[in-house]
């Protein structure tokens, strides 16, 4: 139906530069705020599965 444009390569070049900033600001916050993401809970197949909520939880239990 629409037709896909294709951008310029200074229009390329400037989607990937707001793409790493983007990264960077993402990067940052989690270094910043570790706190505020769940942490992967090791299986013993190697899956990982679960927050570290749920991990706390566990070790209180």
């Amino acid at each position: 139906m629409s037709k896909q444009r294709t951008l310029t390569q200074d229009q390329e070049s400037q989607r990937l530069e707001g793409l790493r900033i983007l990264a960077r600001i993402i990067a940052r916050h989690y270094l910043a705020h570790p706190e505020l993401y769940p942490q992967p809970v090791d299986t013993s197949d190697g899956r990982s599965e679960g927050s570290g909520q749920a991990r706390e939880q566990e070790g209180a239990a």
